[in-house]
């Protein structure tokens, strides 16, 4: 096996959701107010329906004054798979599992990215990322031996000690921030109305690309398949050779 090789999919996806994010600033004051709306209309065969979040009852003063809250979105719209949350500077789209793999996934990015453009309220692009949350569970307890790992504080190894662990890799034009928690539970649906709690590995790859570009827009089609791509290369970096294998990669 070429451990260089990247597969096309895995046959046991561990895809637990993938988001698309973007930030902005804007002219136009109560944005969130806004762009559901515009966005309703021009993507309504996706969305049925709009709600707001919690964080939409807090006064405005504390959203602009909490830099906690500065990207918190306020309304979700909500549709059969995907779903849309909106703030006054962030618009992120999530796919929650199963993954429907990036060919559908970049296809309903590039087609809300195209709505946003038409909206002309994001004055000015910060940055843009993709998030996917991996969650590895075989018949066995979690282990750090599933990812290619090692870590020690003084002398003493930490690859069997529960952890969780957060760094940023600034890798030439993007930022990656790669989370590892161990063990890790997660509820997964089985069924219908019927969900299961099960223990595993977390790892987190969030993809930044945060360059600035008088020409976003246009740049923005190849800039994301470049973060995907590269995001993708390290998940199947920090994988074991054996891991790997027990996912099942398809070539």
């Amino acid at each position: 096996m070429d451990p260089d090789r990247v597969p096309v999919r895995l046959k046991h996806d561990p895809i637990v959701e993938a988001l698309w994010e973007i930030r902005f600033s804007s002219e136009t004051p109560s944005v969130s107010d806004l762009l559901p709306g515009l966005i309703f209309q021009n993507l309504k065969r996706q969305y049925s329906r709009i709600e707001k979040l919690p964080v939409s009852q807090l006064p405005a003063p504390v959203l602009q004054s909490d830099p906690s809250l500065r990207y918190a979105p306020q309304v979700r719209l909500v549709g059969p798979k995907y779903s849309v949350q909106v703030g006054n500077k962030v618009v992120s789209l999530s796919c929650p599992a199963p993954y429907s793999g990036w060919e559908q996934f970049e296809f309903h990015i590039l087609e809300l990215a195209d709505a946003l453009k038409e909206t002309q309220l994001l004055d000015k692009i910060e940055r843009f990322s993709l998030k996917y949350v991996d969650f590895i569970s075989f018949d066995e307890s979690p282990s750090l031996d599933w990812i290619r790992f090692d870590l020690k504080l003084g002398a003493r190894s930490l690859s069997n000690n529960p952890i969780q662990l957060r760094t940023e890799i600034r890798e030439r034009d993007l930022l990656k921030i790669v989370q590892v928690v161990n063990p890790a539970n997660v509820r997964m649906e089985k069924g219908e109305k019927k969900s299961v709690s099960k223990s595993g590995l977390l790892v987190d790859i969030d993809t930044i690309d945060d360059k600035s570009s008088s020409d976003f827009w246009t740049e923005f089609p190849s800039r994301l398949k470049h973060v995907h791509d590269e995001g993708k290369k390290l998940f199947f970096e920090i994988l074991s050779p054996s891991t790997r294998e027990r996912l099942g990669p398809e070539y």
